[in-house]
């Protein structure tokens, strides 16, 4: 258990992390911060592991929470038991003294406080286009890509589940209710369908057209693929291949690793319609399944025959529940999808969106994660191909 004198001081970092918690989303409430004390007195607070182990246990009610909660207890315990003077120390104490007060006796200044934002600890990088970046900057760029998460948009399910409100009554279930009075029917129990992750498949070009751009947006894909388990994740140049098994490693560069390893076109030429078309033939009857959200990050560049392109984005179109095309080159404020790929493709998607920046990123993960993309995104465009619907 832990000590009776910074028992409140422990109240007071699970209150504080509880409002962030909800802040990015998920369900923690002011009757689950006494829960998450007790299971903090269980395991203790010298080790910050077993502290966010026992947290994430309590609060967290399905999988897809595990990315937002590790994120949001990342950024907020950032840096408590790093320095080598504070290992063996209790957490309490080490954040503590992190949060004290300034030598002239007020709080602590602004620049001193930790950012609230998710993606990046400097708002200038969150608008810095990956292409433009050092070497130094782009490794600050994949660390806080690997903390985005999403929620995946939900879809209904089969199965129903009790509730005390619905338009459709549960018959067994009040029968079984009635039993239990004697065989009298005091109440109805209503039910309605469950409602399930929907899956989700994203398609991401490693040509050398998006050799900038790769690297990062496949970062993204591996904090994507590990925030739940029900997505299939492909990149493609001139070829296809599945990367879905080496972006399920733990750690995000052992996963660039080994996605780099598999891909033998990385950097090469572009044939989008070919590869589209071997996604459908090889793998859509698994990566297809439940009509998934599918993704696909390409600025367009197609080397081979547009119309197979054009063929294999309709019926892509068709198999999924949204088809976004997301392109690194929308960050020029002046971009027109003048590439042919882009041109051929652009008649049969549900959404066009920028992932040039760590802005549009999050942006992008936001979309996912409220549900927002059940309406068509759409950009306008001073001049649209034929056959592309007004938003």
């Amino acid at each position: 258990m832990p000590n009776p004198d910074s028992e409140p001081a422990l109240l007071r970092h699970l209150v504080a992390f509880a409002r962030e918690l909800r802040q990015a989303g998920l369900a923690v409430g002011p009757a689950d911060v006494p829960w998450g004390l007790r299971a903090a007195g269980v395991v203790g607070v010298a080790r910050l592991e077993d502290l966010r182990a026992a947290l994430r246990a309590t609060w967290c009610h399905s999988r897809s929470d595990y990315a937002v909660f590790d994120a949001v207890f990342l950024r907020t315990f950032a840096g408590t038991a790093s320095a080598p003077e504070a290992r063996g120390l209790p957490l309490l104490t080490v954040r503590v003294a992190a949060a004290g007060p300034a030598p002239d006796g007020g709080a602590g200044s602004s620049a001193e406080r930790p950012p609230r934002g998710l993606a990046s600890p400097d708002e200038r990088l969150r608008q810095l286009d990956f292409g433009a970046c050092t070497p130094e900057e782009l490794r600050d760029l994949e660390r806080a890509v690997a903390r985005l998460g999403a929620h995946h948009p939900e879809r209904p399910s089969r199965q129903r589940r009790p509730t005390r409100r619905g338009h459709q009554i549960d018959w067994r279930r009040s029968q079984r209710s009635a039993l239990r009075h004697q065989g009298e029917w005091l109440s109805l129990v209503h039910s309605r369908r469950r409602r399930r992750p929907r899956p989700l498949l994203v398609i991401c070009d490693v040509s050398g057209s998006m050799e900038r751009y790769s690297r990062v947006l496949v970062r993204f894909l591996h904090a994507l693929e590990r925030s739940t388990h029900s997505s299939e994740a492909f990149v493609f140049g001139t070829r296809l291949t599945r990367v879905t098994r080496e972006l399920r490693q733990p750690d995000p560069g052992r996963a660039l690793q080994a996605v780099g390893t598999a891909v033998d076109d990385w950097a090469g030429g572009t044939r989008i319609g070919e590869c589209l078309q071997e996604l459908l033939s090889k793998w859509g009857h698994r990566a297809l399944a439940r009509a998934p959200v599918t993704i696909v990050l390409s600025d367009g560049w197609e080397v081979g025959d547009t119309t197979r392109l054009a063929a294999a984005t309709a019926r892509l179109q068709r198999a999924s529940w949204r088809l976004i095309w997301c392109n690194p080159r929308m960050g020029d404020p002046q971009f027109q999808p003048s590439a042919a790929g882009m041109r051929a493709a652009l008649p049969f998607l549900d959404g066009i969106v920028p992932v040039h920046n760590l802005e549009s990123l999050d942006e992008l993960s936001r979309l996912l994660q409220t549900g927002l993309l059940r309406r068509p995104v759409r950009r306008q465009f001073p001049t649209r191909p034929r056959g592309i619907e007004h938003a």
